[in-house]
Formats: structure tokens, sequence, C-alpha cells
């Protein structure tokens, strides 16, 4: 077969959606030499995530429209620095492995704060040009300790690379004010990606992502915003993005039988679905995948699918010496209530589906120990060129 090893696909920085969100990617077609079939069931059109993740939120502490668009012309000029730079070729010791590619995203988002804030105040008069579904993510069950409105920030910068230095190094920047003083950081989460894409409890997560592949409805037609949409002009080449900090409390699961661990997801270790899961497995919470059906508003289930970037995290020990480890569960939508707020509200948190009594997620129950800890809601703008910023066309 060749060449057994497969080069990890790189972002695409001269696209007009921002990197970070539905690349790298692999391509749609094997190179030659590779078994097709085996690359297009387990790499064709798929996401692969760089290593290590830092999601920062952050505020603008002026109200000055002027000093808004300086700050957002700062950032997406550093962040354009940052992903172009190229790894360093002569500070390698001897016998050190030359760096090939660090894989650099910084993708940059707005909260719904930044167009009117929580107290009602439209501080820089961008009210009227909000993302139609753009919002304080709403308080629901699962939250635990976390209440999303003391959470909202005027932005967020997802740094992505496969260098954990350089994700602290592009953090440290904006933490200390020297990409632009406006900028003040608020909070930073870190996390990895496991390469089999296996979250902590040893189950895949994103499995059912869309493909970029060639035939359609392809990723990108279930993430980026398009000009047929009822949304601002400054918001096509765009997406939505939920985040929530997900934690497990792992103690009671891993005292389960395998068998019960996979009733809790119902599907098995490889995902494949079980073909006797319960009503309220988090699998028929949230993926039902009913056959011919479509809601009162006319959608199957399958049209309501989003894009999933899981990075894991682990933070040590909390005061009653349990573990406290989970995902950043980042979920990208072209259409936010449709695709997100609808599973996450009619599926999930319904205890009336997929039929009367089902229960909530079991995911979430005793058993499976997760909680929402953290997160928003967030609009990803389109890419910035060299001349302008991230949102261009927002702020005029």
């Amino acid at each position: 077969m060749g060449d057994s090893t497969l080069s990890p696909p790189l972002p695409v920085y001269a696209g007009i959606h921002q990197a970070g969100i539905t690349d790298p990617i692999w391509a749609s077609h094997p190179p030659s030499g590779f078994d097709a079939e085996l690359y297009r069931t387990s790499y064709a059109g798929l996401l692969e995530r760089q290593r290590h993740l830092h999601v920062v939120t952050a505020d603008i502490k002026s109200s000055c429209r002027k000093d808004l668009l300086d700050a957002l012309t700062a950032l997406s000029k550093f962040a354009l620095h940052q992903m172009a730079k190229k790894p360093p070729t002569d500070t390698q010791r001897p016998f050190d492995t030359p760096v090939g590619t660090r894989r650099v995203t910084v993708t940059i988002g707005f909260g719904a704060t930044l167009f009117t804030t929580a107290m009602g105040d439209d501080r820089f008069g961008l009210a009227a040009q909000r993302p139609r579904s753009l919002k304080i993510m709403p308080q629901i069950d699962g939250d635990h300790d976390f209440t999303p409105r003391d959470h909202a920030t005027d932005l967020v910068i997802l740094i992505s690379s496969d260098d954990y230095y350089v994700n602290e190094y592009i953090f440290g920047r904006l933490y200390y004010g020297s990409v632009h003083p406006d900028i003040v950081v608020r909070t930073v989460e870190r996390g990895y990606a496991r390469p089999d894409s296996r979250e902590p409890s040893g189950f895949e997560d994103g499995i059912t992502n869309p493909r970029m592949l060639d035939e359609k409805p392809t990723m990108h037609d279930f993430v980026y915003i398009q000009s047929c949409d009822d949304e601002p002009e400054w918001c096509v080449g765009g997406t939505y993005l939920a985040y929530r900090k997900i934690r497990r409390r792992m103690k009671h699961f891993f005292s389960l039988e395998s068998e019960e661990r996979e009733a809790i997801f119902g599907v098995d270790r490889q995902g494949t679905r079980l073909k006797d899961h319960a009503a309220h497995a988090h699998v028929a919470k949230m993926n039902p995948r009913r056959e011919n059906h479509r809601d009162l508003f006319g959608m199957d289930d399958m049209e309501r699918r989003f894009l999933r970037r899981p990075y894991f995290f682990n933070d040590g020990l909390d005061d009653d010496g349990e573990e406290v480890r989970g995902l950043h569960h980042l979920s990208f939508a072209r259409d936010l209530v449709g695709q997100y707020e609808w599973p996450v509200l009619m599926w999930q948190t319904n205890p009336d589906f997929p039929i009367p009594n089902a229960g909530s997620d079991a995911l979430y129950g005793i058993s499976g120990g997760a909680a929402n800890i953290g997160g928003g809601y967030y609009f990803i703008p389109a890419a910035a060129a060299d001349h302008d910023y991230v949102g261009y066309g927002l702020v005029v």
C-alpha cells in the first residue's frame, strides 16, 4: 500500500471562512496508494482537530465605536500574523526533529453583549445589526452552579494548534494587553484533543458530524450562513457557536458494567447504535433518526445536525478530592435555534421525547454524571482579509 501513514491536513487560511471551524479537514479522496474504502470510512471529509485548544473570553472596556473598530482591527491583524508564522528553523538542537507545522488557528467570535449589554445598553449602536439568533445562552436542565448570564462576554477567541506553547504565547499576548489595551480577558479554558476522538468515558464524540464530501449536502451547508438566510448582510459566511463546558463525574460511571455504560449512551464503544437502546439514552435524545418523519416546521431530524468540535479537559481535583474533567463542547451551526436549541430543548431536556415519560437524557443522570459548568453563545463572522477586520461591515 506504500507509505502507511498520512500527514494531517492543514488549516485553510485563504478561504472566506475563519480557519479553525470546519478545518483542518481530510480531503474527499485518498492519496495514491491508499485503500480507498478504508480512507472513505475513516478519513474522507472528516474534521481533524489540532491537538490543543484555548478558549479565551474577553470584553471591550470602551463604549466608543472608534475604539471598538481599532480593537477589532488590531485583534484581526494579530490573528492573521500568528497564523502566518512559520515554525522556527534555526533554533533546533542538533538532534531534535524539526517542527513541520503547528497548524495554528485563531478564531474570533462576538457575544450578544457586544450588541446589547446585559443591562440593555446599545453602547456601540450595533443592536440593529445583531445576528438574528444571537442572545445570552439560556439556563437549561443540566446546568450545575452555572448561570450563563453571569458568564456572557463580548468576545470569544478560540486558539488551536499542535503546540501547547504556541497557544500559551498567543493567550499571553491577549492577557497582558499587548494586542490592544481595550481587550480585557475574562477567562481562559484549556483543552486537548485525543487522536481517537474518544471522550473521558471512552466513547467516541462527533462520529455523526456532517462530512465535507463531493455530494450534497456538505458540512458547509450545515455550518455557514448564506446570502439567502434571514441575517444581516455582514453575517454571510459566518456561523453560530454554542459552547458548553461539560463536567463528567466519572467515579460512579466507571463502577458500572460495560453494558450499563453503553446503555447510557445508546451505542457501543465503536459507536454502533444499540438496537434496543432505551428512550432516555443519549443517542435517542440527541440523534433520533426517525425515518420518513418531518416535524411541525417541516424539518427532517437529519436537517437539525450541527458540527461538533470537542476538546477534553482535566482541571485537577475539586475541594472534595474528586477529579474535575470533561469536555469543551464546541458546536457550530448555520441556524442556532433550528439546529442547536431545538435538539437541546425539544429533544434532550424534554421528558416526553421521543416517547411520553421517556425522562431526561441519561448522560445527565446520576449514572452518566454530566453537568454543564460553563459556556455561552457567540457569532463567528467570516474571515478577515489583510486590509479589514473580522466582522467587516458591522462597524461603519
